[in-house]
C-alpha cells in the first residue's frame, strides 16, 4: 500500500515536472494578458498566437501589420504594445492552452501558456445586519497563488484587506456594498476577480441638522435614500412590506405625526397621510431616493423627520433634523413703524442655540452686532428703513440667514394731534378722580369730628326734662 502512493506521488511529480506552459488566472467576463517572451528583442519579430489545437494562427503581427483570423475573434483579442496577448472579455472557450511563436529570420521560440479559472460564488442582495460569506476559488495548477480581498472604496468607509480564500464579515452595511475584488498573486503575476455584493441601506442622515429659513429658501427637502440603487422590483422580493415618514414638532416631542406612507406593488409611490398639518407632496419613486421634496418653510417644521422602511426581517431608519431661523419684531413683524419709536428684534429658532453656533446682525454690508440674538434700536430714525439680516454661522460657514424688512414712515400731524388730546383726557379724568376721592375723604373726617349728641327719653317716670345719656 505504501509503495503504491510512493508510486502516485512520484507520478504527480513527473506530469508536473512535464508541464511546460505558464500559468494564467482569469475569470469569465473578466481580462487576462499572455506575456509575450521578451527575451525576444527585434523591431523585425514575427509574433504568431494560437489558440488550443488550431494549426493556424489566431491573431498575429508582422512587421508591417497585425493580422486577426477565426470567428469572432474580433471582439475581445487585441495585441498590447509589445505584442502580447489580451483577453477581454475572458470567454469560457479561452480556457485552453496557447501558444506563442516568435520568428526572427529563421530561429523560432515557442512559449505555452494556459488560462485558469477563478470563480466567486454568486452572493444573494442583503439586508443590513446579515453575515456575508465569499470564497474565492482557483482551479488547481503548478502555481503556488495567495488570496487578498480588497473591500469595495464607499465614502466615509475605511476600506479593508482580508488575506484568506474565504472570508466571513459579520453585521454588514452600506459599507459593504459593492465590487468586492479577489486579488490572486502567483509565480511574479497578479489576476484579479471580481463580484457585486448588494446591501439594502439607508444612506446616512446628515451630520448636522438642516439649517433653513424663509429668506433663505422658500422650500427645504428632507433627504433619505437607499445606499446603492437597487431596483425595486429586488427589493419586493427580498420582503419589502411598506415604509413611512414621521414628524416630530420643536413644540411638543411627544406628539408624533405621520406625513408619508409607501405604497409597495408594480408602481411604488408615497401617499400623504390624511390630517397631517405639514404640507408634504405624494410622488412616484422611480429611483432610490425616498426624500421629501419641495417641502414649504415655516416654523412650523420646526423639528425631527424619520424615514423608515419595513422589511419582513428588519425595519431601516433614519431621522434628519430641521432647524428654522427667524426674525420677530416687537409688536409684530409686519406693523409699520414712526419715527421716534424704540424697536426690539429677537433671532431664534425657537430654542437656544448651542456653544458651537453664532449669530450676526448685519445691515447695509456691515455687521452691526455679534454673538447676541437681539437687537434694540432705541428711537428709529428715516435711516433705519431697510432690511435687517440675521446670520448663523458655525465657525467659518454661514449656515443659513433671515432677514426682516422695516417699514418706517414720519408720523402725521393729526396722529400727535389725537395722541395729545387723548393724553389731556387722561390727564383730565385721572385729575378728576383724584379730586373725588380728596373730597370723600375729606367730608369723612369733618363727619368724624362733629359727631351729634345723642339724647333719649324714657318711659320710666323720671324728671321732667332731658338728660345727657
Amino acid at each position: 500500500m505504501m509503495f503504491r502512493w510512493i508510486l502516485i506521488s512520484l507520478f504527480v511529480r513527473f506530469l508536473k515536472a512535464q508541464e511546460s506552459h505558464i500559468v494564467v488566472y482569469a475569470q469569465i467576463d473578466g481580462t487576462a494578458t499572455l506575456p509575450r517572451d521578451l527575451s525576444v528583442k527585434n523591431e523585425n519579430v514575427y509574433v504568431n498566437w494560437i489558440r488550443g489545437s488550431d494549426q493556424n494562427p489566431t491573431i498575429s503581427r508582422n512587421p508591417q501589420s497585425v493580422n486577426q483570423k477565426g470567428k469572432d475573434v474580433n471582439t475581445h483579442l487585441s495585441l498590447l504594445p509589445d505584442y502580447s496577448l489580451r483577453i477581454s472579455p475572458v470567454q469560457d472557450s479561452d480556457f485552453v492552452v496557447w501558444r506563442c511563436e516568435q520568428h526572427v529570420l529563421s530561429a523560432i521560440s515557442t512559449k505555452t501558456y494556459k488560462l485558469y479559472h477563478v470563480t466567486i460564488p454568486e452572493v444573494k442582495t442583503m439586508m443590513a445586519g446579515d453575515s456575508l460569506s465569499l470564497e474565492c476559488n482557483l482551479d488547481p495548477s503548478s502555481a503556488t497563488a495567495s488570496v487578498t480581498w480588497i473591500s469595495p472604496k464607499n465614502s466615509d468607509c475605511d476600506q479593508i484587506k482580508l488575506y484568506r480564500k474565504k472570508i466571513s464579515v459579520k453585521d454588514v452595511s452600506r459599507c459593504h456594498s459593492g465590487v468586492w475584488t479577489c486579488n490572486v498573486v502567483y509565480d511574479g503575476r497578479e489576476a484579479q476577480a471580481t463580484t457585486t455584493v448588494s446591501v439594502i441601506d439607508l444612506s446616512p442622515s446628515p451630520p448636522d441638522p438642516i439649517y433653513t429659513s424663509v429668506s433663505s429658501s422658500p422650500i427645504v427637502s428632507i433627504p433619505c435614500s437607499l445606499s446603492s440603487n437597487i431596483p425595486w422590483s429586488v427589493l419586493n422580493k427580498t420582503g419589502l412590506q411598506g415604509g413611512n415618514w414621521s414628524f416630530t414638532p420643536l413644540s411638543d416631542q411627544t406628539q408624533q405625526q405621520p406625513l408619508l406612507s409607501l405604497s409597495v406593488g408594480p408602481v411604488v409611490r408615497w401617499d400623504v397621510t390624511q390630517g397631517t398639518d405639514i404640507k408634504v407632496i405624494g410622488r412616484e419613486l422611480e429611483d432610490h431616493d425616498l426624500s421629501i421634496r419641495n417641502l414649504p418653510v415655516s416654523e412650523k417644521i420646526r423639528g425631527e423627520y424619520n424615514c423608515n422602511l419595513k422589511f419582513k426581517s428588519s425595519t431601516l431608519s433614519r431621522k434628519v433634523k430641521v432647524e428654522v431661523l427667524q426674525i420677530s419684531l416687537s409688536g409684530g413683524s409686519s406693523r409699520v413703524l414712526y419715527e421716534g419709536e424704540s424697536v426690539n428684534l429677537t433671532c431664534t429658532l425657537g430654542h437656544p442655540i448651542g456653544a458651537d453656533l453664532q449669530m450676526k446682525w448685519k445691515y447695509r454690508s456691515s455687521y452691526t452686532s455679534h454673538s447676541s440674538p437681539f437687537l434694540s434700536i432705541p428711537e428709529v430714525t428715516m435711516n433705519d428703513r431697510g432690511q435687517r439680516i440675521c446670520e448663523l454661522w458655525k465657525k467659518e460657514t454661514m449656515l443659513t440667514y433671515a432677514a426682516l424688512s422695516l417699514k418706517i414712515e414720519k408720523a402725521p400731524v393729526d396722529i400727535w394731534l389725537c395722541v395729545a388730546i387723548s393724553s389731556g383726557v387722561v390727564v383730565f379724568i385721572l385729575l378728576l378722580v383724584v379730586a373725588i376721592i380728596c373730597i370723600r375723604r375729606h367730608k369723612q373726617m369733618m363727619m368724624y369730628r362733629r359727631r351729634k349728641t345723642r339724647f333719649c327719653c324714657c318711659k320710666n317716670p323720671q324728671p321732667k326734662g332731658f338728660y345727657k345719656t
